[in-house]
């Protein structure tokens, strides 16, 4: 416990990373390698890819401080959507650098890296589902516990999980145009995100051992 209490700020700390991470890859994919670009780009696709990894390994060590301070284990559907989360977390980090590793292998590959570089993509959708239902479920049980987030931050994940859930499903059926789906994904995924992300930390950043 005493390793746990000398690593709370590093924690809070470290939510400001991602949130910050999460805006410049963003940037990186909006403006400067642009929406209509396909497939991998030599030049700025290990940049992502390393934001990518370092932002899903970070969320880790984030995940286990929410486990602790929120006393995750003690509610049955945020436990279990917990360690689901956790370990699709992990499973889009091991990921991350696939694409990058294919391009720059020395060996004869047998898929292209446009291919990997799709195949790890392919999660990005279920994931942010997984999101949503998490910050739902953590949301809703830390009102009914001791408010640990403040009112802002709940009122954010509110909002978060309101607009991912939904999006997300829908789109599983096709049913969200290109033109609604993009300005709800920057919404929700690098406006609101990071933002409760934030708000995680100063809770765990608060929290008394």
């Amino acid at each position: 416990m005493e390793t746990f209490k000398d690593e709370i700020k590093n924690l809070k700390a470290i939510t400001r990373v991602i949130a910050a991470l999460v805006f410049a890859n963003f940037i990186i994919l909006a403006l400067v390698i642009g929406p209509d670009s396909v497939g991998f780009d030599p030049t700025y696709g290990p940049v992502t890819a390393i934001l990518n990894f370092v932002i899903a390994f970070l969320t880790t060590g984030v995940l286990l401080g929410i486990y602790v301070v929120f006393d995750v284990k003690q509610t049955f559907d945020l436990s279990h959507m917990h360690n689901i989360l956790f370990v699709s977390v992990t499973v889009q980090m091991l990921f991350a650098l696939g694409s990058v590793f294919n391009y720059y292998s020395v060996f004869e590959t047998v898929l292209d890296t446009d291919t990997v570089g799709a195949i790890s993509g392919s999660f990005t959708n279920t994931i942010f589902f997984l999101y949503g239902l998490y910050v739902y479920l953590l949301v809703r049980t830390d009102k009914r516990r001791g408010n640990l987030l403040s009112k802002r931050t709940q009122t954010v994940g509110t909002i978060f999980a309101a607009i991912i859930i939904p999006v997300q499903a829908l789109t599983l059926f096709g049913l969200i145009p290109d033109f609604v789906f993009a300005p709800l994904f920057i919404l929700g995924g690098v406006i609101l995100y990071p933002l409760f992300i934030i708000g995680v930390g100063d809770a765990i950043g608060n929290h008394e051992v």
